[in-house]
C-alpha cells in the first residue's frame, strides 16, 4: 500500500526592500510537488485562492499578486492584485476617481502615462460589497484591451484588481476573472 505525505507549510517572506510589505503563502507539498492554494497577505488584510488554472507570476513586487490565465487563440490574458497603502490616496473616492472614473477618452490615464483612455460603460459601473467594478478600455502600446477594474477598501489598504485581455479574449475569459474573485477574502 502506497502512502502520500502530506505537509502543510506556512512560509513567511519579509522584505523592506521596495515595499514595507509581509508575505504569507500556505503551501500544500505533495511528494515531487508543490501546489499553492492559498495566498494570504496579512499586510493588506485579503486573500485569494489560487486557481489551478492560473499561472502565478512569482517575480512580482510584494504588493502584487497574479499572473495568466491559459492561451485563447494564443493569447494570454492577465489578472493582477496590486495592493497600495491608504496614505497613498486622500480617499477611497480619489482611489476610484484616479483609475475609473476621472480619466479622459483620448488622454493619458490618470493611474499611467504610458496606457490612454479609450473609455468605459456607464452601465457596467456597479457599487460592489467593499467597493466597486467597471469594464474599461484603454490604448497600451497602439493595441486596445478590454479590462475588468475593480477596486476594493480592506481594513488597511486599497486593492486594484486587473483583468486585462484582448477584444476576442474577453467574453471567454470573463468567467474565469469571476471566479478568481469569487476566492478573494476581504479582512
Amino acid at each position: 500500500m502506497k502512502y502520500s505525505i502530506i505537509l502543510t507549510l506556512l512560509c513567511v517572506f519579509i522584505s523592506s526592500a521596495q515595499t514595507d510589505t509581509t508575505r504569507v503563502v500556505a503551501i500544500e507539498r505533495k511528494i515531487d510537488t508543490i501546489t499553492v492554494s492559498e495566498y494570504v497577505d496579512f499586510e493588506n488584510s485579503y486573500t485569494i485562492q489560487k486557481q489551478n488554472w492560473l499561472k502565478v507570476n512569482s517575480q512580482l513586487p510584494l504588493n502584487m499578486y497574479g499572473g495568466t490565465m491559459p492561451k485563447v487563440n494564443g493569447i494570454e490574458n492577465a489578472v493582477m492584485i496590486t495592493a497600495f497603502k491608504k496614505n497613498k490616496f486622500k480617499d477611497f473616492n480619489e482611489f476610484e476617481h484616479i483609475y475609473i472614473t476621472g480619466n479622459t477618452f483620448g488622454k493619458p490615464a490618470l493611474f499611467s502615462n504610458q496606457h490612454t483612455w479609450y473609455g468605459r460603460n456607464e452601465r457596467d459601473f456597479k457599487k460592489i460589497k467593499h467597493g466597486v467594478s467597471s469594464r474599461v478600455f484603454y490604448i497600451f502600446k497602439n493595441k486596445v484591451y478590454h479590462n475588468q477594474f475593480v477596486l476594493l477598501e480592506t481594513s488597511t489598504a486599497y486593492l486594484f484588481i486587473h483583468f486585462c485581455s484582448t477584444p476576442e479574449t474577453y467574453t471567454e475569459n470573463i468567467e474565469k476573472f469571476n471566479i478568481f474573485l469569487n476566492g478573494l477574502s476581504i479582512q
